[in-house]
């Protein structure tokens, strides 16, 4: 009777790590599986070691072949596997499993029937386990028969390690792994996600994805390796070219280039001041070619500050880069600007070079003023309301820090907290941003008005109860007693849209409403 998992493990040179990542398969919960080693031309002990639990547990077996790279090993261990079997799964020689990983990947694909199921990740160092900054938004509940189209945080979801695969989709598509590269696994799991009817998100563990602290670090640390940038756009490329080139996936593109833009590209730009010539023109080289095929719509959402990047890059503006790089690291998130009706980003090393066009520079979203409210409570003198304020794209911390530039302003981030309510009072506060011509240093504190705002008061009174409702003890309904009005969230690029309710007051006609207690 042939297994109903098929579990391969590519293995090359990891003996540190094999034996543990072995013995967290053998102690799975779930039993009916089989495990296929492929020894990909090891030269260190880990042969010994698979030879070992091979001979000791007849689920496991090894495969050996001349090293052909982590790619070539999974498809042959695919070959290997038992053509009969429900599922299929991967595993990384140096990480290792929850006892319980596959008993729920297994059951839950048994029930919803989707075609595959993949579950949350965890770090494991030698401090112990943490959770995966990569992987954390994607995983943050449990859903069942999604799809990525409208569920856009899988695009995260980009490991092969993590997820448990039906047979019969696998072999439907045909996937393989692409070979003779590195970062194999978004040129299949990216598709995969595509090509499914449904998947299964766990928030529930199911991995420990090793960070290597001795010896050779893991592919995925070799942030400045040449042959990794280039494969790692390769990638990328070749995922923007699947979805651009089938029709029904072709709306998704600009979304998947926007989000590789924002998220991929800025974890090679970081490392670029300490990478080689030939990493950067690896990188150069790659992502000038991929912008000839990303749309105006995909370029215009991503940050002010990514589409300042890329055009540098593309204009092979390396200096200015590094310098766009090094303020960055030295002021984080700040952004200075320029401008009154409308604001560009302004650093200081840009004024003695070719000019930047301004549809490359205008900042839009980084200075939109965002607010909420923090509690509602009832006092002995009336129902006080706490909220708070920020300005995107400032400096963090928990009061709003500026950095300096000559004349020009950094405009702080969260950390505008504690809007009070005066008693009997709701206190609605419109922010508008604060500019002075040659300011050299954002405020460092915010008073309670917000960034210089205005203040919007309305009274408060009690109300009868509404119609077959009755009235618990210490509840008191409330109502605005002027007119309702439509209060918006101001932003620091300046204008103002003011809308009135139908026979409310004009509140651009001076309109105050009566003080608390009249």
């Amino acid at each position: 009777m042939p297994p109903k998992l098929s579990v391969i493990v590519p293995v090359y040179n990891v003996d540190p790590y094999l034996e543990e990542c072995l013995a967290s398969l053998a102690a799975q919960t779930f039993t009916d599986f089989e495990v296929v080693m492929i020894d990909d031309g090891s030269s260190d002990g880990s042969v010994a070691i698979a030879t070992a639990f091979a001979a000791s547990d007849p689920r496991f077996r090894l495969v050996s072949q001349e090293n052909r790279g982590l790619g070539a090993a999974r498809n042959t261990g695919v070959r290997e596997a038992s053509p009969d079997s429900s599922y299929l799964t991967f595993v990384d020689s140096d990480d290792t499993l929850p006892e319980n990983a596959y008993r729920l990947l297994v059951d839950t694909l048994d029930s919803t029937g989707s075609d595959f199921a993949s579950g949350n990740v965890l770090l494991l160092r030698s401090a112990g386990l943490s959770p995966s900054g990569m992987h954390r938004k994607a995983f943050a509940t449990d859903r069942l028969r999604t799809h990525i189209s409208r569920d856009h945080q899988l695009i995260a979801d980009r490991t092969a390690w993590n997820k448990v695969f039906r047979r019969s989709f696998w072999d439907r598509y045909a996937l393989a792994f692409p070979e003779g590269v590195l970062f194999e696994d978004a040129p299949l799991t990216v598709p995969a996600h595509f090509h499914a009817e449904s998947v299964d998100i766990l928030a529930a563990p199911v991995y420990h994805w090793r960070q290597r602290e001795e010896g050779a670090p893991s592919i995925t640390q070799r942030r400045t390796d040449p042959v990794g940038v280039r494969d790692r756009m390769k990638a990328i490329d070749g995922v923007s070219r699947f979805l651009a080139g089938h029709p029904v996936h072709r709306v998704h593109k600009d979304w998947y280039d926007r989000n590789v833009m924002s998220t991929e590209f800025p974890l090679y730009l970081k490392v670029l001041p300490e990478a080689c010539d030939e990493f950067r023109s690896h990188f150069f080289g790659a992502v000038t070619d991929f912008l000839t095929r990303v749309s105006p719509a995909a370029l215009a959402g991503v940050s002010t500050r990514i589409r300042l990047k890329l055009y540098l890059i593309g204009q092979r503006r390396l200096e200015e880069l590094l310098e766009l790089e090094e303020f960055e690291r030295e002021h984080p998130r700040a952004l200075p600007v320029r401008g009154t009706l409308r604001h560009y980003v302004d650093y200081p090393f840009l004024r003695s070079g070719p000019p930047v066009p301004k549809e490359v520079l205008r900042v839009d979203r980084e200075l939109t003023v965002r607010s909420g409210i923090d509690s509602a409570e009832w006092t002995g003198r009336g129902l006080r309301i706490s909220g708070h304020a920020y300005i995107r794209g400032g400096t963090q911390g928990a009061r709003p820090e500026a950095a300096t530039v000559p004349g020009r302003e950094h405009l702080p981030s969260r950390g505008v907290r504690g809007v009070p309510a005066g008693p009997a009072r709701l206190r609605l506060v419109r922010f508008r941003g604060h500019r002075r011509p040659g300011a050299a240093e954002a405020p460092r504190r915010v008073a309670d008005r917000g960034l210089e705002g205005r203040r919007r008061r309305a009274r408060l009174r009690r109300v009868p109860p509404l119609p077959d409702q009755g009235q618990r003890d210490g509840q008191r309904p409330l109502a605005a007693s002027a007119a309702p009005r439509r209060w918006h969230q101001g932003d620091a690029r300046g204008g103002r849209r003011t809308r009135r309710a139908p026979g409310g007051p004009d509140p651009r006609a001076g309109h105050r409403p009566p003080p608390a207690g009249r």
